[in-house]
């Protein structure tokens, strides 16, 4: 059902309502050339609010929803985002998993939930960053909620994908990417039953965009939070064009996926290797 009220609302939305909605503009950090419509995240909390049984979710999922929308019409700064996306954080934590854990080893005391919160809050920001791509955000989060068995999350993604696949004629806006910003992390630290690290390592590929970009902005003396396009997926389209680059970052994302599912020390290592031969490279 979500992915028919996903695709049948996409396919709306586009087809005959496309100036109703916020457009994202062509501009020197953005690939697109055209208008495109902000019109994925919507049908995607539409379908996900038909579908879900589970009324706790509704709450983060609502608040970062509307953020989201609230930033594809006023484009808010980060000094204004930031604090709400710490309450939605908050919330996730609220609702999620009592019991924290790091490779297994349990983590008591209240530092470590504030921890968890700015961990939320990381990988909030961390799916909009990967959100700069045709159909980037859209595959890799719907690849993560299939192996995370989140199929009313999959189905929705997967009736927005073909209106997101290059050339894209809808974004997910920043509506889109709050949805998955806040769903994916909290589906995958309920999974792995409250491990940060596992987690961690299952979402491996928006994790390392954000800790990368924020390293490779401190070290080049810019305020993290700014943007470029200087970005993973901008470093590879100026090497492989839009297609190979889609199919070499969702590989990664998918190998940083089965690395979190093995739930092993090993995996942990390996993720740590791969995040500094690729951060070497995007300094270079």
């Amino acid at each position: 059902m979500s992915f028919l009220i996903s695709f049948l609302l996409s396919f709306l939305f586009v087809r005959f309502f496309s100036r109703k909605f916020p457009l994202d503009m062509p501009n020197a950090r953005k690939i697109h050339k055209m208008p495109i419509p902000l019109t994925g995240g919507i049908a995607i909390f539409v379908a996900l609010l038909a579908t879900e049984t589970q009324v706790k979710i509704i709450l983060p999922v609502s608040l970062a929803f509307l953020l989201g929308v609230l930033d594809d019409i006023e484009d808010l700064s980060y000094k204004i985002k930031l604090p709400f996306q710490v309450i939605i954080a908050a919330v996730a934590v609220w609702i999620g998993p009592e019991q924290i854990y790091f490779l297994g080893q349990r983590l008591d005391g209240i530092l470590w939930k504030v921890v968890e919160v700015f961990w939320f809050a990381a990988m909030f920001n961390a799916l909009n960053m990967i959100d700069g791509m045709d159909a980037l955000a859209s595959s890799t989060s719907m690849l993560s909620a299939l192996f995370l068995r989140e199929y009313r999350l999959a189905l929705a993604l997967a009736g927005f994908l073909p209106f997101n696949l290059p050339k894209a004629k809808s974004f997910l806006g920043n509506s889109g990417s709050a949805i998955l910003g806040i769903l994916l992390p909290f589906y995958a630290l309920t999974y792995f039953k409250g491990d940060l690290c596992y987690a961690t390592v299952f979402l491996g590929y928006p994790a390392y965009e954000v800790l990368s970009s924020f390293t490779r902005r401190i070290l080049r003396h810019r305020n993290p939070f700014s943007a470029d396009k200087n970005h993973t997926h901008h470093l590879l389209m100026r090497r492989f064009g839009v297609w190979r680059s889609l199919l070499l970052l969702v590989s990664f994302s998918f190998v940083c996926n089965l690395l979190g599912l093995s739930e092993k020390l090993w995996s942990f290592l390996l993720f740590c290797i791969v995040y500094l031969v690729l951060f070497t490279y995007s300094l270079s």
